[in-house]
């Protein structure tokens, strides 16, 4: 069975690209927003992996991280972020919660499907949050 990743990004090019890279080998179920990805979670869909974007409408990647963060059910999930912000890094590390990778925009596929490999392989060993 496919590991299941949970993509909020609201730029539909964006958007298509992730999908196409990642949907050979993981099942990709897509979020506009943060509000959006909440509501799906709320379905009681778990995903193994998420990948948001940090600048959104709606609910922002920060908002949206609080919020997983804080629940008992969500706050293990690994999270990636992925941000054209210059100072993401200094934004993320204000944070009382981490993220297991910050990837900047633009980025290199082969590196994302790289760490999402890295973070996989170390979940299951019990290496991850």
């Amino acid at each position: 069975m496919k590991k299941k990743i949970l993509l909020i990004e609201d730029e539909p090019t964006i958007q298509r690209l992730l999908c196409f890279i990642l949907s050979k080998d993981f099942e990709v179920q897509v979020a506009a927003n943060g509000y959006e990805a909440f509501r799906w979670l709320e379905q009681r869909h778990i995903p193994d992996l998420i990948i948001m974007d940090w600048v959104m409408p709606h609910m922002d990647g920060k908002s949206f991280l609080k919020c997983i963060k804080i629940s008992g059910v969500y706050s293990g999930i690994p999270v990636i972020v992925l941000s054209a912000s210059t100072n993401i890094l200094e934004e993320l590390g204000q944070l009382p919660y981490s993220v297991n990778k910050c990837l900047h925009k633009p980025f290199d596929p082969l590196i994302l499907k790289e760490t999402i490999g890295n973070i996989f392989n170390a979940s299951a060993y019990g290496f991850v949050n």
